[in-house]
């Protein structure tokens, strides 16, 4: 007779933004959108997991959001497997934003665990973790509850996630931020499969913090430095240029482009980027908002 208990497992992650942070790697919306474009997705954890080398491995898994502090959604297993096990899967299901962990090798006596995922969707209602028998979630938490959980089958575009931030921003006290600025090129990003190297991190062996270092699908370094309102000569002297230097200086880079988003950009700047020594290299993007009524606005007007 099987007494085998069909499990699930249960993974901590953050809800949207920052792809790694601690006991909290990734995200889930990035990973939703990853998975809905190549139909699964690969999340590693440096963590041992009982059922590498087992042939009963689970066939559900739930995210836990470590700030709402609740189970929030569900996925698919495909398989579960060790750093040998990864390599069939990686050339198409390994996101940018893995693919440093995946070239790291492991120290004697390290273990790590990569989950081949799919079908990442959102409960319809989110659950105590208490509910699944377990008190936290470190790397994984194992479970045999769960299953029978509603779920819905909507997926957020980037489009309507950057829409949320702006019709929030609009409601807010606080409206909008750098912060929510950040967030949608952030979006953007992801829909354009660039890769999310550094977020507001210290530049080594400079006093220098940056705004957001990104590659491009074609294998571009940028650094990107984001202004909610009007940037300035400042902005350029002050800011994007010692950190292109430090990045440079970092990750021992011939080439890098700088770009600055902002709402608008002072005369001084403007005058400067006209430069020919930066304008090869250094541009200001400026970003606007539009309201839309969709399919529907011909019919209306």
């Amino acid at each position: 007779m099987d007494t085998h208990v069909e499990e699930s497992i249960i993974i901590p992650m953050n809800p949207r933004g920052d792809y790694s942070g601690g006991s909290t790697p990734g995200s889930i919306i990035a990973q939703q959108w990853f998975a809905k474009r190549k139909g699964k997705v690969i999340i590693s954890f440096d963590r041992g997991c009982k059922y590498v080398n087992s042939l009963k491995k689970p066939r559900l898994g739930f995210f836990y959001d470590s700030r709402r502090r609740k189970v929030s959604h569900r996925f698919s297993i495909v398989d579960i497997v060790d750093d040998l096990g990864v390599d069939k899967y990686t050339a198409k299901f390994l996101p940018p934003w893995r693919q440093e962990l995946y070239a790291t090798k492991l120290d004697p006596g390290e273990h790590r665990t990569w989950i081949v995922i799919s079908d990442i969707f959102e409960l319809s209602e989110a659950m105590k973790l208490e509910y699944f028998g377990a008190r936290a979630a470190r790397s994984f938490v194992y479970t045999s509850v769960g299953s029978e959980l509603t779920y819905s089958k909507e997926i957020p575009s980037p489009e309507d996630f950057i829409d949320d931030i702006i019709f929030r921003s609009a409601r807010a006290p606080a409206q909008f931020t750098e912060d929510d600025l950040e967030m949608i090129i952030w979006a953007l990003m992801v829909k354009n499969n660039a890769e999310y190297i550094r977020r507001q991190r210290k530049v080594e062996g400079e006093n220098l913090r940056l705004d957001l270092l990104t590659k491009t699908s074609n294998g571009e370094y940028v650094v990107m430095e984001l202004k909610r309102d009007t940037a300035t000569k400042e902005t350029l002297d002050i800011q994007l240029r010692p950190y292109m230097n430090g990045v440079k200086k970092d990750l021992e880079l011939r080439k890098l482009k700088g770009i600055i988003i902002a709402r608008d950009a002072s005369s001084d700047l403007r005058k400067e980027l006209s430069k020919p020594e930066n304008r090869r290299d250094i541009k200001f993007v400026p970003y606007r908002f539009a309201f839309k009524l969709g399919r529907n606005e011909d019919q209306l007007f």
